[in-house]
Parts: C-alpha cells; sequence; structure tokens
C-alpha cells in the first residue's frame, strides 16, 4: 500500500500515512470521495480542526514513528468544547467518567441519530484533508454508505446486509433489506433455534412470517404480513434478536479470519499465509479444542486431516492414507499366479 511520512509542528514523531484501505466484512471502510486519498491528508493537533475540515484518521501511540489509524467513516468536522453534547451521548458520557474535562479533551463531531461524538485528547495528531482542499473534491456523503451486518442471536447465519440503524436502534427492531436478503433470512431462520416455531412463506411480494398456532397470544391472527416499502426493501425484525455482524480475529497473531464449514459447524481460519490457527471468534485460544476435525486435498490429491486448532492429524492422515491404498491381498501372488510364472 503505498505511503508517505508527515510531521507536525511541535512534535518530533513521523506519522506514517497509507491510502484508505477497500472494506471488508471485518474492517468497514466507507470509501472517499473518487481522487480524495491520502496525498491530500495533514496532521494537526486536534485543537487545530476547524470546520469544515474532512476528519479521515487518527494515530497509534507515539512517541518515534506512528502509523495511520484510519476511522470507519470521514467526516465533516463541526468542533466544539467537550462537554456541551447535546444528546448526552454514549461517547461523553464514558469519557466523562473517566475523569474528561475540557482542559484535556476537544468534540471534533457533534452526535447525530446514527453516530456518537467524537472526542479525542486536545493534544492527539489528526489526519485531515483541509476544508478548502476537500471543496474541490465531490462531497463525503456522495459516497453511498456501507450497508450494516445483522445475524441472529446464535450467530449462526447472515451476514445479512441492512441499511445502516439510527444509534437508538434496539435489537428486536427491524432491519431494512432487499428482496433477496429477506430471502436467504426465510431460507435461513427456521433452522434455528431462534425461528424453530417459525414458518416463512411469500405471498407474490409478501411475507408471510407466522408462528406454531399453539404459541400465538392472538390465535385469530394468521402471522405477521411484510410488504416492501416503496424503495421495495422489507422490513424485517421483532420477532426475534438481531446482533452486529463481526468478523472474529485470530487469537494468536491477531489477523482477519474467513469463515469454514466443519461439519456443519461454522469456525474461523487465519488469513495470515503462517498461521493455520482457527478459532471460534470467542478470543479464547482453548475453544480451538473443542472444534470438529477437518479434511483438506494437497496438490497431489493425497487427503490431509488436520484438528480443529489447524495442526496436521498426523495418526488420522496416515490412516486414511493406508485406506486408499492398494489392497494387500491384490499386491500377493495368489498360488495360480505363481504356478503361472514359473519357467518350464
Amino acid at each position: 500500500m503505498p505511503e508517505r511520512i508527515a510531521t507536525m509542528p511541535g512534535s518530533t514523531d513521523q506519522f506514517v500515512l497509507t491510502e484508505r484501505p477497500a472494506p471488508t466484512p471485518a474492517h468497514r471502510y466507507r470509501p472517499l470521495p473518487d481522487g480524495m486519498g491520502h496525498t491530500h491528508f495533514t496532521v494537526v493537533p486536534a485543537h487545530q480542526v476547524r470546520t469544515g475540515d474532512v476528519v479521515a484518521a487518527l494515530f497509534t501511540e507515539g512517541p518515534g514513528i506512528r502509523h495511520t489509524e484510519h476511522i470507519p467513516e470521514a467526516f465533516t468536522a463541526h468542533p466544539r468544547p467537550f462537554g456541551t453534547c447535546p444528546a448526552h451521548c454514549e461517547e461523553c458520557s464514558a469519557t466523562h467518567l473517566l475523569g474528561g474535562t475540557t482542559d484535556r479533551y476537544t468534540c471534533l463531531n457533534t452526535a447525530d441519530d446514527y453516530t456518537n461524538c467524537t472526542v479525542v485528547f486536545r493534544n492527539a495528531p489528526v489526519a485531515i484533508i483541509p476544508a478548502d482542499t476537500a471543496a474541490e473534491f465531490p462531497l463525503l456523503h456522495s459516497v453511498p454508505p456501507l450497508p450494516d451486518l445483522f445475524t441472529l442471536d446464535d450467530e449462526e447465519t447472515g451476514p445479512y446486509e441492512a441499511l445502516p440503524v439510527p444509534r437508538a436502534w434496539s435489537p428486536f427492531a427491524p432491519i431494512s433489506v432487499t428482496r433477496a436478503t429477506a430471502q436467504k433470512i426465510a431460507a435461513d431462520v427456521p433452522g434455528t433455534h431462534a425461528g424453530r416455531h417459525l414458518t416463512f412463506r411469500w405471498l407474490h411480494d409478501t411475507l408471510l412470517i407466522a408462528s406454531d398456532p399453539r404459541l400465538r397470544t392472538d390465535p385469530g391472527r394468521p402471522g405477521r404480513l411484510i410488504q416492501p416499502d416503496a424503495d421495495g426493501r422489507y422490513q424485517i425484525g421483532g420477532l426475534w434478536r438481531w446482533e452486529e455482524w463481526s468478523v472474529p480475529f485470530c487469537p494468536d497473531c491477531g489477523a482477519e479470519t474467513a469463515s469454514v464449514d466443519a461439519e456443519g459447524e461454522r469456525v474461523w481460519r487465519c488469513t495470515a499465509p503462517d498461521c493455520t490457527r482457527r478459532t471460534c471468534g470467542t478470543g479464547n485460544p482453548d475453544d480451538d479444542d473443542e472444534l470438529p476435525p477437518y479434511t483438506e486435498t494437497d496438490e497431489d490429491g493425497a487427503t490431509i486431516v488436520y484438528h480443529g486448532t489447524g495442526e496436521i492429524d498426523i495418526e488420522a492422515t496416515a490412516e486414511l492414507a493406508a485406506q486408499d491404498g492398494p489392497d494387500e491381498d491384490e499386491q500377493m501372488p495368489s498360488e495360480d499366479d505363481s504356478r503361472r510364472r514359473r519357467p518350464h
């Protein structure tokens, strides 16, 4: 990834500026408008950020070499003194409980329906695109927001893409999904613990979600009918608990993992090329001992058996190889074969 080194007046640290990463399931980075990138970044202390500047990144701890930590969604700054939050958001409340004061912290962005305030130390280095430079590019909101990702509370299904939900959203509130996603939910949920008493049926464009008649509090109602809105989206929720879907990280090396199905169970394998670790996503390495084994075929066609931890099961692999090998009886010549091979 291209990078450049920047400095900040009054600091001897060096700041490594990198291009904004592409979004992945684990890292939800909303892209910047076309043409806007790290070559336009300037590093300033947080208290020098001005209204209209685009705040794009923070940095790792110093002193010395400090690397870019991109924020998930760059925003246009509207700085104000800490402690004047009109929404009494979670970020401001938590900072206040930790002893945050106006002379130590500053707020770069005010809370709205979807995000909390952005509160940082007054002298923290911030990567910005100055307002006059940002004005040469399309507005940040010209780039569509990334969808939120959801799963059921068992975390075995999904992810399901939905429109971003507001900050006050409840896990039992609906999420807005496309027809294709609604169809996937309808196919997945009946096989889960949360949906064991539910049935899904499509009536043309309308989705009927019905519960077991014996469990209905209002026996006369057939179920919940969900019709598409003006944009063709379906508001699904209220019958089970939604959870935000996230990718666990490898407990050994911290790298991003990718999902793997093993005996019908979803587990996660580290994507680092020199690491085969698998994890349930709890952060506890001992959980790998409970993972089911799995097999892979190498480039020579041999089947390799792995423990749930990602280590090769040597005994099982050798036993499988012996089973696939030539039959001993086929290798030993029969008595008739021996007679036929004797010279006359």
